[in-house]
């Protein structure tokens, strides 16, 4: 099975608070963020094993964590489950006397010095773009990474030396995970049977 590591980069300038999670009122930015996660990670009643999930919030650190399946605790498909899982992991950010959640990796890199840190030479790393072309790199890479900027403005230049493949750069990132997770699920049932 092909390992997919997830890049999201977050617009977001506050931190989401117990507030806004306890009344039901979230910002944007977040709402996303819960939805990429759930797109991701969720299928049925299990955790894909085989997604990390790394969020990037340069706006307000910078700050980076890395969501990994095997051992996070408490993640429900709700929003209000995720983004708690969020809460916990930035304000144990702010203040070191917090626990960070169980299955969360906390960085003070930005996006794109813990992307080149991450991304492996042999990895097919996926971007939004105009043709849609990563289907025929599925069976042909062990390890594929996908980025997903959740913020309207950003540049292909930084990722060109990756010669990456394109995934619809119209549609919703949490749609283009699903996209790509459930080929790639698709892809590890046809193997299976053979």
């Amino acid at each position: 099975m092909p390992h997919l590591h997830v890049f999201l980069d977050s617009p977001a300038v506050h931190e989401v608070t117990k507030t806004e999670l306890d009344i039901g009122i979230v910002t944007e930015p977040y709402v996303r963020i819960a939805h990429c996660i759930r797109a991701g990670f969720t299928v049925s009643h299990a955790l894909r094993d085989w997604v990390r999930i790394t969020l990037s919030f340069d706006l307000l650190g910078p700050l980076a964590m890395t969501l990994d399946p095997r051992t996070i605790r408490y993640l429900g498909t709700d929003e209000r489950t995720i983004l708690h899982i969020i809460l916990r992991a930035q304000k144990a950010h702010q203040e070191p006397k917090n626990k960070v959640p169980h299955g969360v990796t906390l960085s003070n890199s930005s996006m794109h010095e813990l992307f080149s840190k991450i991304v492996p030479d042999n990895a097919t790393l996926l971007i939004p773009g105009k043709n849609s072309t990563w289907r025929d790199a599925l069976s042909k890479s062990s390890q594929m990474v996908m980025y997903c900027p959740l913020f309207t403005e950003w540049s292909t230049e930084a990722f060109l030396k990756h010669r990456p493949e394109f995934y619809r750069e119209n549609i919703h990132r949490d749609l283009a995970i699903l996209e790509v997770v459930q080929a790639l699920d698709a892809l590890d049932f046809v193997m299976q049977k053979d």
